[in-house]
């Protein structure tokens, strides 16, 4: 029932008999096609990290880089190529890495380079030409996702007492890459409806996850200057990654009472993003965003929070 929650709107878009609608000067769907865009957000902000004995990410310096073509299209760390586009709708195929590895690096790449809602939010282009995908819907529209380290210790009471497990204390979790299908659903001018589905093409936790979110780009009457947009949606891990990521076994622990199953979660998460531009280069961001963990992780005894959240205030510069 879980899986026919995320497939039914997939199956949705691909039956609409809408044909594809042109771009109008001052839609808030429509970026640049053909060009490549690097952008910098300075400022300061912080991720916070739920798995226990890992350390809470500090923002300052965030980099930025895509690129869309008429089908192909790259956003920091995704890459994607549409093949089904129609007026209220597109459909592609997309791979990136999956940033669960990020709650156990610091380093990990989704921790650097965050998607485009974070940092590159930008207003309408003064020529916008026609382009499905403004936003990969990759883990990628919020700023990166919480991160520790591999080498972050726990706090002293953590390390003495009997009755918590670390990160210091499990065996390495390691990178996956994950591929499947990415669908946009648009209303008007405004609203946008995204779904999208992966699975692990590497076999490192050999299962899937998804996410459907719907966003919407508050109209301030004056579109050139200042843009806000809100999300709300739900992200979707089946059993086989929770379990690889936040479950514990005997290659962890030698302590029974440690032991844990991971279970399928769903988790809802609400963001909020707002950007001013002060001129042709720099623009004022700020976003934030959070998200409650369902109690498949939160059971983990790996885990010490039921929620992660993340905020950034700063400049974007863009090249």
């Amino acid at each position: 029932m879980k899986h026919f929650f995320f497939l039914l709107p997939i199956y949705l878009l691909l039956m609409s008999p809408h044909s594809k609608a042109n771009c109008e000067e001052g839609n808030e769907q429509c970026i640049e096609v053909g060009q490549w865009d690097f952008a910098v957000a300075i400022g300061a902000g912080v991720i916070t990290n739920p798995v226990r004995g890992g350390d809470n990410v500090p923002l300052v310096l965030l980099p930025y880089i895509s690129y869309y073509g008429d089908k192909f299209f790259v956003d920091n760390t995704s890459l994607g190529y549409t093949f089904l586009e129609q007026p209220r709708y597109d459909v592609s195929i997309v791979t990136q890495l999956n940033t669960e590895r990020a709650y156990f690096e610091r380093f990990h790449p989704s921790n650097i380079l965050v998607s485009n809602s974070f940092t590159n939010e930008s207003n309408a282009p003064s020529n916008p030409v026609t382009d499905p995908h403004p936003d990969t819907g990759t883990d990628s529209d919020e700023p990166g996702d919480v991160t520790g380290g591999d080498n972050d210790k726990g706090s002293p009471d953590d390390k003495q007492s009997p009755d918590v497990i670390t990160i210091d204390d499990i065996s390495k979790r390691d990178w996956a890459l994950d591929g499947g299908i990415l669908a946009h659903w648009y209303f008007e001018e405004y609203g946008k409806l995204s779904i999208l589905w992966l699975h692990d093409i590497t076999s490192t936790y050999k299962g899937h996850n998804a996410r459907i979110d719907y966003s919407f780009n508050v109209p301030l009457g004056m579109p050139d200057v200042a843009r806000l947009k809100l999300k709300i949606g739900a992200e979707y891990k089946d059993q086989k990654l929770v379990d690889y990521y936040y479950g514990i076994s005997s290659i962890d622990t030698e302590s029974e009472r440690h032991l844990y199953n991971g279970k399928t979660a769903i988790n809802p998460f609400i963001s909020i993003a707002f950007n001013y531009r002060l001129n042709e280069d720099w623009q004022i961001k700020f976003s934030a965003k959070q998200t409650w963990l369902d109690s498949g992780i939160t059971d983990s005894p790996l885990i010490d929070k039921k929620y992660t959240s993340n905020i950034f205030i700063g400049g974007l510069y863009e090249f």
